[in-house]
């Protein structure tokens, strides 16, 4: 299994339900979420493991190729969402 370390420091299993969920967020259909899942669990299968913000830009790289409008909404999402820790910090 692949770990994700997170932005925080913690630790978790690489889960594609919840690139899923976070792609259908953006705006992608719930065929285009689980295609960008599974291209991100393949490209990352032979890692122990991954920080959040690589897997992030996997996520993008991947969906750029099934749906440009959404990855640009993602980055967008990932950006804002980002900004708001930041400044509860």
């Amino acid at each position: 299994m692949v770990k994700v370390k997170k932005r925080d420091g913690r630790y978790e299993e690489l889960v594609e339900s919840k690139i899923v969920a976070g792609v259908k967020k953006a705006g992608a259909t719930a065929e285009e979420a689980v295609k960008v899942a599974k291209e991100v669990s393949l490209k990352v299968a032979n890692k122990a493991e991954v920080t959040a913000e690589e897997l992030s830009n996997v996520v993008v790289s991947s969906l750029k190729k099934v749906n440009k409008a959404v990855a640009d909404e993602f980055v967008k999402f990932r950006d804002k969402k980002l900004k708001a820790k930041k400044k509860k910090t």
